[in-house]
């Protein structure tokens, strides 16, 4: 099952959760577009999703 993406950060508790797709020209993560979620609020949260 996929881990699902927070509704606010788990490092700083705001609710500043931005949510991109990422083309595979832009990452390390293999061949296909990747989900990468980061709190603007700290900047300190940043996690990928399959």
């Amino acid at each position: 099952m996929a881990q699902p993406i927070p509704s606010q950060c788990p490092d700083c508790g705001a609710v500043e959760i931005r949510v991109a797709k990422v083309s595979p020209n832009d990452h390390d993560r293999g061949e296909g577009w990747a989900t990468r979620a980061t709190c603007e609020a700290c900047e300190e949260y940043v996690e990928w999703f399959d």
